[in-house]
């Protein structure tokens, strides 16, 4: 198995990585500020790179803290995507796989629970993605079940994030006990289709963040490059966010360009593994 995967990542060093992961979560910026946040809580924390996520060795999930929204556990590296997409307040968002709604909260938060988001995933993963909507006072947002692989409307949103599923090689360590090559390829396919539908919802001038949790290439630079090469409206640029995040450059092979990418494993933030790609639509 790890020779399967070893042409794009050190395979062994991130399977064992993984194992090391701390717990990270968020100051629910909708609710309190951190400062606020930490003038009344008193849960045992250490900085990050991200002023308002945190780690601690505390049973986070266990306090009022989170029950009560002001804290959302989340980790540091799924943090990534909603950063690079940078929603405002003017913005109209497509978060094509949204459940269970940290990016979704999180891009609320960052969009101060202004403009809207449309959160869209199946009808089966709806309750967990209400719920923290509800637990976090989100109000810009509306749920719906929606064909991924379709454009819920053409040329409408102004950006659109597509965390994708995958074979989560960077979440979990049994994922790699059910890992297929013929698995990657499978999913691809779904992401390429989901990719485009995004793109072509999205307005010209629009923004668009992929992101998986996985190493494979056929999930990650393979599945940006088919859009590439499909829109010519489509261009791939830097990742430009003002946190001081380690990271690798995506794989040459598919060009020079795909230095832009970000590939983050496990041993830079001991949190999941993780690729990030900004597109605009031009």
């Amino acid at each position: 198995m790890f020779e399967q995967l070893q042409s794009f990542c050190n395979a062994e060093k991130c399977f064992h990585s993984l194992a090391e992961q701390k717990n990270y979560f968020r100051v629910n910026t909708i609710k309190n500020t951190v400062e606020e946040f930490f003038s009344f809580s008193s849960i045992p924390h250490e900085k990050t790179p991200i002023p308002f996520a945190f780690s601690s060795t505390y049973h986070l999930g266990s306090t009022w803290e989170n029950f009560l929204g002001y804290i959302h556990i989340q980790s540091l590296s799924s943090m990534i995507p909603p950063i690079a997409l940078s929603p405002r307040k003017s913005d109209v968002v497509f978060d094509a796989c949204a459940s269970p709604g940290s990016k979704t909260t999180q891009m609320a938060a960052g969009m101060e629970n202004d403009g809207a988001i449309v959160a869209n995933d199946r009808k089966s993963r709806h309750p967990a993605l209400l719920a923290n909507i509800s637990r976090l006072g989100v109000l810009n947002t509306v749920v719906v079940s929606q064909d991924a692989k379709k454009p819920i409307k053409e040329r409408y949103f102004t950006k659109a994030l597509v965390d994708a599923p995958c074979t989560a090689l960077g979440a979990w360590q049994n994922a790699w006990k059910r890992f297929t090559q013929d698995m990657a390829k499978s999913l691809s396919r779904v992401q390429k289709a989901m990719l485009i539908s995004a793109f072509d919802s999205l307005k010209p001038g629009g923004t668009l963040v992929y992101s998986t949790c996985t190493y494979t290439k056929e999930e990650n630079e393979e599945v940006v490059a088919y859009l590439l090469e499909k829109r010519e409206n489509a261009k791939l640029v830097g990742i430009d966010i003002p946190y001081d995040i380690p990271h690798e450059n995506g794989l040459s092979e598919y060009g020079n360009e795909f230095r832009r990418v970000w590939r983050v494993y496990p041993w830079h933030l001991k949190s999941e593994g993780f690729f990030i790609a900004k597109m605009v639509k031009v």
